[in-house]
């Protein structure tokens, strides 16, 4: 059984709207992604998160729902895996909790028609009453609405089959008119309009007169079904120049975007609808005449009219890629934003529209845009699918005035200046003048709808307020270890268009350091100590190496700060010519009253001493002392302290032999007392006197942990002595405790508390860290977290106000409680050997940090945040990525598109980048011939003269004019070297060393057992590297073909365990292979219809597959009593589509004891996922799991679809189907993980635990299902 869990949700936008929703004055932002709503406010500050809402389902459109007043509801249409219009209302509690609640759910699936193949979306009317639905072809869905909530519905059929584009068009109150941009059955691009009639539950059967039919000439779109056209309704303009009286008032149109131009047209006047009526009546009259020639002659005469070409009222040539959004802005219905696929972000203006024509104004560059959103005071939302979404704002200046290639405009297109167009509008009627420099001139070789102004680009007008990061489309990654430390990088290929990027993703904390300070190197220990106990600030640092403590003053002015090494005379009672082991301020203890003190505790190996600072002198001056050389040896081996620990008035001592002493301060004296002593008959390896609760000065449990055993043991100090129950030791751990700390995590102090969370963490010898949790007087639930191989130490802390635990080792983690239960957030800091808590006057609640090369100083933030770091890579968008360690440097194939106008040629280039794994600058690049394009890479090691050296394989395809199927395709082998003359740009060259023509595209590679593994359109073929080296001359190289296997349609994707090849057959399905030697045998097949879009191997026998309608399938090798075949053990609805799966887990996962759960792939999808897959080990947790799912999906209810169950079954082409079966061998993690939130409902809680029935009722407590899913959402 494997359960699907989200590492990294969908962060693809694919519409929004704005609206007010609530009763407060206040403006929302919607957002939909793929699966997700998101409502933000607007506020002075920015956009402030309000609300989310997931969703079982794809949207694919948002709408508002206008109200009342100035009020909202909002609409969502999801198109998979069944259409569905689902209306949702925003509420606020009276706490200011908000949260969208479902209204109404109305299912939009029809099992005969044919979907739509171009226009799937809906639209609201102006007024709120009426909503139009389009999935079907031919046919379309009306809804009416009352008070933003759903009324009633009807279907209407109408003859416009290849719909592009619908809208509402301009009509009186209670007339309703849509406007229809189609394609006609002789694939002409056509225009028409057709009435509502809401009372009649019909479309007009006629075109409406408000719209007369017209035919878009093929000069604005040469093939419409491949450009995305849209309708853009315009608002009558009634307020005509009274000083110009042969202006008429604007009566309203309809604006097509999309195409080499922009064309207005405008609505018909009344007086133009009452004839084109009488037209039609009279046309109708002779249609039923008796006479079969006059009847002909009015069909001749409709036929006619429906091809007729109608001249635009306005136009504007545009100069740039397909528009990809628009919007009106608000307050201003005569000017619209529009961007393309580039984006690239112009204005068009309508301003004055019958005297200048339609304006456009360049604007400048954002993210290539899905949906734009005008909010308020020119500040845009851009959504976006290939880049990041961002907040910008246009300025009335330019922001920059440097020239901007991207926003040139063709020479075929005339541009105006700003300032003509002041000298136009300043004129009137027919005396304007304007120069021909400054307008297009009608001729007979001028296009007739080129009447429009292109402003000429002024530099950019775009500021960019705020971004927010996304990773989609994933078109290739993979999860690497840069530096050997054990801890993985996730690196995507991400973006398109203008915004390719390389993306290393990761989650945990953020260490911002402020101050390193070179030289004080080989530290063992660190601690900082105050001048008086109860001070806030750090006056002194202790650094302790293996055979020396020195003691630094903190300088720290305010501005600046320097650490002044503190010189010590004979009279000193500091100890510095030994190591410290443990070192902290000490209260001093009058009448039973612990009170402030200059006092400081310092241990070494030969004592502990108590020392005094001295204001006048400068110095500590010893005031007591413990020495081992007052307590005879046992065994006759010399004594000395091998540990200690150290708090507000107590001292823990752990001899050599395994003897304990425990100390405080003397009443009334500033002395040691003996508080007891214990013997443990084992060495001891560490020690923590830490009290569990920091308002206290002392300590009633000691921890202790022992060298033999690898055991951690809990004394209650008690009656002068040391007590330990059965439940105070813990089982062994896997190595030698080198660090301990008994922390509580939270804020209560007393166990009866809801936030008391005592927790034992034990550094341990291999790198790891060990935690217990100490609940009832006993150690529970052991739990090991890797961090690398170096001993780990424990410091308490506090990050972003929590409660927290910096572990240090190879690498660095910080341990926090969050919702009850302890997780840990890695770092990117590596070999820190020890770490105190630092205050000062500029270094706040900061941490220093003992360094390889010196002390760092900084501070913890943003816990368990998301890290997303880039390398932008512009139009070159990577779409293949391996890594190479030898070199340290990623290989990154990418593909670049120029930006052209609709219409002309888009010419695609293609190039391999080598980036350095820490920088991410590009280190080398090799590009290929204009009309070769890099479609996968690969890079492996071999021997060359006895020498390691780095190879890459680049497989290619070749395009041909007129090529349907691709027939060539080149394989070609690179090594990289140390340029001889390095620039700024490149520091690596690529030589390519060999090469081989193929008969087709080489989709896939592979490197298996030494060989390369290439999928060439439809076979899988077997190349070996030949290395042939003489004293005398350089090395040779040549690929030599060894086998090939050709059974397969289209294998696009390969994936490979081992010795084990599995080739993915798009048309087909997957097959498993073997290398035996140097040939390619058939191991077993699936020969049912899957359509696999990527595979990978879990081992040698089990295959994950993802296909075209978003499922996982898992396939194993059984025998049956044919032979071997491939059978299909997992079947799973996804609802995304997987780009890539690469085996292994996000970083070094937790391990518990007994662990029953092991992630073991990652998958990567086109909207931006990155999610794990976890195999459950153990049988009985699987049903324990699917029996949690089934009582879940019972209680907690979804939006979108009939039910859980019913939206993670497998879909198909097909549609769904009563006889569809459920999904099968995989869980839903992410809907698993909705129990640990219901911990506050008890109610609920009881109907997930007994179920519908006594059958249904869980075998397994509360406990165990809590403790199960918290270790699984530590593994994401």
């Amino acid at each position: 059984m494997k359960i699907v869990s989200t590492f990294h949700p969908s962060s693809s936008v694919l519409s929004s709207v704005k609206c007010r929703l609530g009763t407060r004055d206040l403006e929302h932002l919607v957002v939909a992604k793929l699966n997700r709503l998101d409502v933000y406010s607007l506020r002075t500050h920015g956009l402030q998160h309000e609300c989310g809402l997931d969703v079982w389902g794809k949207i694919c459109s948002l709408k508002r729902i206008p109200l009342y007043e100035t009020r909202s509801n909002i609409a969502i249409m999801l198109t998979h895996p069944d259409p569905e219009l689902i209306f949702l209302a925003y509420e606020e509690s009276d706490a200011g909790i908000a949260q969208l609640t479902v209204k109404k759910q109305l299912s939009l699936f029809e099992r005969l028609p044919r979907i739509a193949e171009y226009f799937t979306d809906f639209l609201i009317h102006p007024s709120g009453n009426l909503a139009v639905v389009s999935c079907y072809a031919a046919k379309l869905k009306v809804i009416t609405l009352k008070g933003g909530n759903y009324q009633e519905d009807f279907d209407v059929s109408f003859p416009e089959l290849n719909v592009l584009s619908l809208t509402f068009l301009p009509t009186s109150e209670g007339e309703y008119a849509l406007g229809i941009l189609y394609v006609d059955s002789q694939n002409h691009l056509q225009l028409s309009a057709r009435d509502v009639d809401v009372g009649g539950l019909e479309l007009s059967p006629q075109p409406s007169t408000l719209l007369q039919p017209t035919l878009i000439s093929e000069r604005v779109a040469s093939h419409p079904t491949e450009l995305p056209l849209q309708l853009i309704p315009i608002q009558p303009n009634t307020s005509a120049d009274s000083a110009d009286a042969s202006v008429d008032p604007f009566p309203g149109g309809v604006m097509i975007v999309g195409g080499r131009q922009v064309l207005l047209f405008e609505l018909a006047s009344k007086e133009s609808q009452a004839k084109q009526r009488g037209k039609q009546k009279r046309l109708e009259a002779k249609m039923k005449s008796a006479d079969p020639a006059e009847v002909a002659k009015a069909r001749t005469k409709e036929q006619e009219r429906g091809f007729r070409k109608r001249k635009s009222k306005f136009a504007v040539d545009w100069p740039w890629s397909e528009v990809s959004a628009w919007c009106p802005i608000d307050g201003v219905p005569s000017r619209f934003l529009i961007g393309d696929s580039f984006g690239r972000l112009s204005m068009l203006s309508l301003d004055n529209i019958t005297e200048l024509g339609i304006i456009l104004v360049p604007l400048g560059e954002v993210s290539p845009p899905t949906t734009l959103t005008y909010l308020t005071n020119q500040i845009i939302y851009v959504g976006s699918h290939l880049g990041d979404s961002q907040l910008v704002q246009i300025s009335s200046n330019a922001t920059s005035v440097q020239d901007m290639p991207s926003l040139t405009i063709p020479s075929d297109i005339k541009t105006v200046t700003s300032g003509s167009l002041m000298t136009v509008s300043s004129k009137k009627g027919k005396e304007k003048a304007v120069s021909q420099d400054d307008m297009d001139v009608d001729d007979e070789n001028v296009d007739d709808y080129s009447k429009g102004r292109v402003v000429e680009p002024m530099g950019s007008f775009i500021n960019v307020l705020d971004s927010y990061k996304n990773i989609a489309p994933i078109m290739d990654a993979i999860s690497v270890d840069t530096d050997g430390s054990g801890q993985t990088q996730i690196v995507t290929c991400s973006g398109g268009a203008s915004t390719g990027s390389v993306n290393v993703v990761r989650n945990g904390a953020d260490f911002k350091e402020l101050a390193f300070i070179r030289g004080l190197t080989d530290v063992t220990r660190i601690w900082s100590v105050r001048a008086m106990y109860d001070d806030l600030s750090n006056t002194h640092i202790l650094i302790s190496t293996v055979d020396e403590s020195h003691l630094f003053r903190i300088n720290d002015s305010g501005n600046t700060i320097t650490l002044q090494r503190e010189e010590f005379g004979p009279t000193s009672g500091f100890i510095a010519n030994q190591t410290t082991l443990a070192f902290s301020n000490f209260y001093k203890r009058e009448n039973g009253v612990y009170g402030n003190s200059r006092l400081v505790v310092q241990v070494v190996p030969t004592g502990a001493f108590l020392l005094e600072w001295d204001t006048t002198m400068k110095m500590y001056l010893e005031r007591a002392s413990w020495e081992v050389k007052n307590i005879p040896p046992s065994h006759n081996r010399p004594l000395e302290i091998v540990a200690a620990s150290a708090n507000a008035s107590q001292v823990a001592l752990a001899l050599s032999g395994g003897n304990l002493v425990l100390l405080c301060i003397e009443n009334n004296a500033a002395q040691f007392k003996q508080l007891a002593t214990h013997v443990t008959h084992s060495e001891i390896s560490a020690v923590s006197f830490t009290p569990l609760n920091a308002q206290k000065a002392f300590s009633s449990i000691l921890t202790v942990a022992y060298w033999s055993s690898n055991i951690v043991e809990l004394f209650t100090l008690a009656e002068g002595g040391l007590k330990s129950g059965p439940g105070t030791r813990s089982p062994p751990l896997p190595a030698v405790v080198r660090s301990l700390l008994l922390y509580n995590f939270g804020t209560d102090t007393s166990s009866k508390g809801s936030n008391y969370h005592p927790y034992l963490l034990a550094g341990l010898g291999d790198g790891s860290v060990a935690s217990l949790v100490w609940k009832d007087g006993a150690l529970k639930d052991l739990k090991i977290t890797s961090l690398g191989h170096a001993p780990v130490s424990l410091t308490g802390c506090e990050v972003d106000g929590k409660k927290s635990v910096f572990a240090a080792g190879n690498r660095t983690t910080v341990f926090f409680c969050d919702k009850n239960r302890l997780v840990n957030s890695s770092i990117l800091l590596k070999e820190i050997s020890a770490a105190s808590r630092l205050n000062t006057r500029t270094f706040t609640s900061a941490l220093i940090l003992a360094t390889p090369t010196g002390l760092s100083i900084g501070s913890v933030k943003n816990l368990n945040k998301m890290h997303i770091r880039s390398a932008f890579f512009g139009l070159d968008n990577p779409r293949k990525i391996t890594y190479q360690p030898l070199l340290k440097a990623f290989g990154v194939a990418c593909t670049r598109i120029e930006p052209a106008r609709i219409g002309s040629f888009e010419f695609p280039t293609s190039s391999f980048h080598l980036v350095d794994d820490s920088s991410l600058a590009r280190l080398g690049q090799y590009k290929c011939a204009p009309n070769e394009e890099i479609t996968s890479a690969l890079t492996f090691k071999s021997l060359v003269e006895n020498q390691e050296k780095p190879f890459f394989c680049l497989g290619t395809v070749v395009y041909k004019e007129e090529e349907i199927e691709p027939t060539s395709g080149r394989l070609l082998i690179f090594t990289a070297y140390t340029s001889a003359a390095p620039t700024k740009t490149s520091s690596l060259e690529l030589s390519l060393v060999a090469s081989a023509e193929v008969k087709g595209c080489v989709y896939a590679l592979k490197n298996v057992e030494g060989k390369i593994v290439a999928a060439i359109n439809s076979c899988v073929l077997l190349y070996q590297l030949d290395i042939s080296s003489d004293e005398s001359f350089a090395p040779t190289f040549s690929l030599q073909k060894l086998s090939d296997w050709n059974h397969n349609y289209m294998v696009t994707s390969l994936g490979s365990f081992d010795d084990r090849v599995v080739a993915g057959d798009q048309i087909s399905s997957v097959s498993l292979l073997k290398v035996t030697k140097n040939r390619l045998t058939s191991e077993a097949r699936d020969y049912g219809p899957l359509y696999p879009m990527s595979v990978e191997a879990f081992d040698q026998t089990n295959i994950i597959a993802s296909n075209d309608t978003l499922n996982l399938v898992i396939f194993t090798l059984a025998k049956n009593l044919r032979g071997e075949a491939l059978e299909r053990i997992g079947f799973f609805h996804l609802a995304d589509l997987v780009s890539q799966f690469v085996r292994g887990s996000l970083s070094s996962s937790d391990q518990t004891k007994d662990s029953k759960l092991k992630p073991e792939m990652l998958y990567f999808t086109s909207s931006g996922r990155i999610g794990v897959i976890t195999d459950v080990e153990d049988k009985d947790l699987s049903l324990h799991l699917t029996e949690l799912q089934r009582n879940l999906a019972a209680v907690i209810p979804g939006v979108g679809g009939t039910s859980h169950t019913r939206f993670r079954a497998p879909k198909d082409t097909r549609g769904p189907s009563d006889a569809d079966g459920a999904a099968y061998g995989f869980l839903d993690g992410d809907f698993l993980e909705q129990y640990l939130g219901l911990q506050g409902s008890p109610d609920l809680l009881n109907k997930v635990m007994k179920g519908a029935s006594e059958p249904e009722r869980l075998k397994i407590s509360r406990d165990e299902v809590l403790k199960i899913l918290e270790q699984l959402q530590s593994l994401h």
